[in-house]
Parts: structure tokens; C-alpha cells; sequence
């Protein structure tokens, strides 16, 4: 049952995060750009400086929670179901997951960059409208990826199947471990 409410919790901070990320990036290349080329000026720089710190907080917090509920829901998956390989995408399930992450990362990057305030991320700001577009044309396919992913076939591993370590270190010498004696 815990690992049951494990597995939620996880699930949940891996789509508020995808919220917050995907989201902001849609919203920054659909209506403030948009918004920004409209009104034939730039916006005061106290209100630039705010909306790139608002933006960067955002980003930093849902790169974080895509980070590590992303992995640990993927060592979960691992460990506790069976994905067919009978089919696609099962059969590629690792494969696909390796791209999605890489893309991911791709992501992060570009959305940090273009939040931050270095050197790089005044430069990527110069081309907005073309960084903020390619972000959210990947953000949207890890998205898709993800969606495909979750059609992969899985069963529960019976626990049985769930190897256990064959023996310990101690086992192995006849020594006894200070673990052994407790």
C-alpha cells in the first residue's frame, strides 16, 4: 500500500512539473511574444527583469520535479512491472525512454537559458521567438513521447520474479558482519 501511495505522489509531481514547464513555455511563445511584437515596444525593464525571474523560478522548480520523479518513476516502473516486448512500443520501451530523456534535457537547458541572466542566456534572448518555438516543438513532443510510453503493455512482477541479492559479502568470506550480530 505505501508503495502504492509512493508511486502517486511520484506521478503527480511528474505531471504538475510537465504543467508548470510545458505550460510556461506555451504561454511565454503564444502570448507574451506575441503580445511583446504587437504593441511595437519593449516592455520597461523592471517589468522584463520580473517576468524573466518569475519565469526562471518556475523553470527551476519543474526542471527539478521532472528531474527526480522522472527517474525515480522510471526505476519504479523497472523494478515492479514487466513491459512486453511483444509490441510496440514494449518492445523499444528503453529506447524510447532514453530519447525522451535526452530531449528533456534539451528543454531544461533552453528554458533555463532563456530565463537566466548570464552571458548565454542574454545571447539566446536575442533570437527569443526562435528558442522559445523550437522549446515548446520539443516540450511538446516529450509530452508525446510520454503519452506513447504509457501504451506499453505492463504487468505487476509477481514477487518471485524480483530478484533478491543471491549473497552478501560476509556470506561469501564466512565472516560474520557487525550487521550479523544486531
Amino acid at each position: 500500500m505505501m508503495e502504492l501511495a509512493v508511486e502517486l505522489v511520484i506521478r503527480w509531481m511528474h505531471i504538475f512539473g510537465a504543467i508548470m514547464l510545458v505550460g510556461s513555455t506555451i504561454f511565454m511563445r503564444t502570448a507574451y511574444m506575441p503580445a511583446k511584437e504587437l504593441s511595437n515596444f519593449e516592455p520597461k525593464p523592471e517589468f522584463a527583469e520580473w517576468m524573466r525571474v518569475a519565469w526562471s523560478r518556475m523553470v527551476m522548480l519543474s526542471s527539478g520535479q521532472l528531474l527526480i520523479s522522472g527517474l525515480v518513476g522510471f526505476v519504479l516502473l523497472m523494478k515492479n512491472y514487466d513491459i512486453s516486448k511483444a509490441e510496440f512500443p514494449g518492445s523499444v520501451y528503453q529506447m524510447i525512454f532514453g530519447i525522451k530523456f535526452l530531449i528533456a534535457l534539451v528543454v531544461f537547458f533552453l528554458a533555463a537559458g532563456l530565463s537566466g541572466r548570464s552571458g548565454l542566456a542574454r545571447k539566446l534572448r536575442e533570437h527569443e521567438k526562435f528558442w522559445l518555438t523550437l522549446n515548446m516543438v520539443l516540450a511538446i513532443v516529450v509530452v508525446c513521447i510520454a503519452g506513447l510510453m504509457r501504451m506499453a503493455d505492463r504487468s505487476e512482477k509477481s514477487t518471485s520474479s524480483i530478484q533478491q541479492p543471491a549473497a552478501s559479502v560476509a556470506n561469501l568470506t564466512g565472516v560474520a558482519s557487525t550487521f550479523d550480530e544486531r
